[in-house]
């Protein structure tokens, strides 16, 4: 069964009407399931920016509410765009003029997003056609977004596979953590499963580790798949919208992470962060560099591991 997951942005409503209530903490969760796709869609609480960057960094689609031209919609689709994401919804009112919100995405990632009126059936009928790309051969990693302790189960996280395939009662690694634990069992939409592939959301018994070191962001690795550094040097491309970026406290979002950093070293086209917790990572992962203590826009720019 497919397996899709979809931010909502700017649209405090639209999910109780596309899904079933789910999980709800800063990130609001809903879930639908048809005859041949499960539907996750999340929206940041109240368009708080830390949760808004952890769910631009883990989604396949957006959808975003256009209704209102606001700087906020505007940082939305800077973040889509930082992200790469190519496929959604843009809502807007019927017979509306979309010449502006056509100009603001033009040279974006989310240029081919698809304009509507706020329509449910054409909002799923749309989504019903994406088909993301999953990479189910690589080293299984899991995703964490929330965790908690459950009565006669024990520890337990929600979160997504990321890529690989992950069976219960494997062994893998958690980061930061650095600790190995066993995966107790597996449920998705409250069934239990044997395994559970690339894409999809996942409840997860753990053995081995603490609520509080399966906090968000945590990784579950299989070998080799992920791992922990307190110092990067990133390609950097800034925000062409922010000012002159200096050394000093930022925060960074990698995956559901968002942690506080240094930016220690700015040279032509790289960057140098440092934080003083391990940050669990892949490879191909995309870090988003904030300014949370700005007045207006926060995202300075993105970032990917240098080879150098």
């Amino acid at each position: 069964m497919k397996h899709v997951t979809i931010g909502i942005f700017h649209d405090e409503k639209l999910g109780k009407e596309l899904g079933k209530k789910g999980t709800e903490s800063d990130l609001l969760m809903f879930n639908r399931k048809t005859d041949d796709c499960i539907y996750t869609f999340i929206s940041p609480l109240e368009d708080k920016l830390a949760p808004k960057t952890q769910i631009v960094s883990s989604i396949d689609a957006a959808i975003i509410n256009c209704e209102q031209i606001t700087p906020e919609l505007g940082e939305t689709i800077l973040l889509l765009d930082s992200a790469g994401l190519k496929e959604g919804i843009l809502i807007c009112p019927e017979y509306a003029d979309t010449t502006l919100i056509m100009n603001t995405i033009k040279e974006t990632s989310i240029k081919n997003f698809i304009i509507i009126d706020r329509n449910i059936a054409k909002i799923m009928e749309i989504l019903e056609k994406i088909k993301p790309e999953r990479n189910a051969r690589s080293p299984a990693i899991v995703t964490t977004d929330h965790s908690f302790s459950v009565k006669g189960v024990g520890e337990v996280i929600l979160g997504f596979v990321k890529q690989g395939t992950i069976n219960a009662h494997d062994t893998m690694t958690l980061l930061p953590a650095n600790k190995e634990v066993m995966i107790r069992s597996i449920q998705m939409q409250d069934k239990d499963f044997d395994k559970a592939e690339a894409g999809c959301r996942v409840g997860l018994a753990i053995k081995g580790a603490t609520v509080d070191e399966m906090r968000r962001g945590a990784m579950f690795s299989a070998s080799n798949g992920a791992k922990t550094d307190k110092k990067f040097t990133l390609n950097f491309i800034k925000n062409r919208f922010y000012p002159v970026l200096k050394e000093g406290l930022f925060h960074i979002t990698v995956g559901m992470q968002t942690v506080p950093v240094i930016v220690s070293q700015i040279n032509n086209g790289s960057i140098t962060i440092e934080s003083e917790k391990p940050i669990a990572y892949t490879a191909k992962d995309s870090f988003l560099l904030l300014d949370l203590n700005a007045k207006k826009l926060h995202l300075i720019g993105k970032g990917t591991i240098s080879n150098n």
